[in-house]
């Protein structure tokens, strides 16, 4: 299977704001699909995947759940910064949101506070991602409007669970 990977170009906290990413479609169109391929493609595509917003500012970390994330079915979209994630999440049709809590331009208190503002992002479902103490920040992110936490470095058994819980994709784990 060929792969590519666009990586972005990552200016970091001090830079300028970086785009969110889009999900490569692993259905790449070539002329030699039988017609079963080309049915089997067309039901896969037909079927909609919940879609996750991943907010984080940290390359490697970002890569590593928008790849955890498309193997396990869903949609990933992105933002790099809070201010971003705002306008990508009041652009999408999202299932759930993971959150850093330290970002560039907007923290994500901010970000929560936002989104918890705009009716069409009311309930979807934020989990905060954090390295910090999440005691620090518990009452505040609950008061905006957070539904979990999840700890950095990341526990996939949680990330399992959180995921089923907030956005299934129907699909039994790998």
């Amino acid at each position: 299977m060929n792969s590519r990977f666009d990586y972005p170009t990552n200016t970091g906290s001090l830079g300028g704001p970086r785009r969110a990413s889009t999900v490569i479609s692993p259905f790449q169109q070539t002329p030699n699909r039988t017609p079963f391929e080309r049915a089997w493609e067309h039901a896969v595509s037909a079927q909609r995947r919940p879609t996750v917003l991943v907010v984080e500012d940290s390359d490697e970390t970002s890569f590593l759940l928008r790849t955890v994330l498309t193997r396990k079915g869903y949609r990933v979209v992105e933002a790099w910064d809070g201010k971003q994630a705002i306008e990508v999440a009041e652009s999408e049709e999202l299932d759930l949101i993971l959150l850093d809590l330290q970002l560039p331009r907007l923290n994500g208190l901010g970000v929560i506070h936002r989104l918890r503002q705009n009716p069409k992002l009311e309930t979807v479902p934020i989990v905060i991602i954090t390295g910090q103490d999440p005691e620090k920040y518990r009452s505040s992110a609950i008061a905006e409007g957070c539904d979990d936490f999840l700890m950095k470095p990341i526990d996939f058994d949680r990330l399992d669970a959180l995921l089923d819980y907030y956005a299934p994709t129907g699909q039994l784990a790998a």
